[in-house]
């Protein structure tokens, strides 16, 4: 995970998706789903970037505090790299209350 600025996250963006402007998190798998049907198979899954920016006004706009919104960010680059997404109002909501239920999952 690589925790950045809005100016590079843009780049990116804009370089990758054709998206000239910055977002609060981009993910970069570097395996096919298929990879990951094997649990004994180690696999790097790939890159989370994240605007520390972006993130930083997300939460005061949500009034949340700013590590619950990053820790909300790694969730959703995760979920990304294992395949999920939010294109369709379906995979929105799927992926919303995954994004949830990890998130009150208790750290072991």
């Amino acid at each position: 995970m690589i925790l950045t600025d809005d100016a590079y996250v843009r780049g990116l963006n804009r370089d990758y998706r054709e998206v000239d402007k910055p977002t609060d998190v981009l993910s970069f798998p570097f395996v096919e789903p298929a990879a990951l049907d094997d649990p004994d198979r180690a696999v790097f899954l790939g890159e989370i970037y994240i605007s520390l920016e972006t993130a930083a006004a997300q939460a005061r706009a949500a009034r949340r505090r700013f590590e619950r919104e990053v820790a909300h960010l790694i969730v959703h680059g995760t979920l990304h790299l294992l395949g999920h997404d939010h294109r369709t109002f379906a995979e929105r909501r799927r992926m919303a209350a995954l994004e949830a239920r990890l998130l009150r999952a208790p750290l072991v």
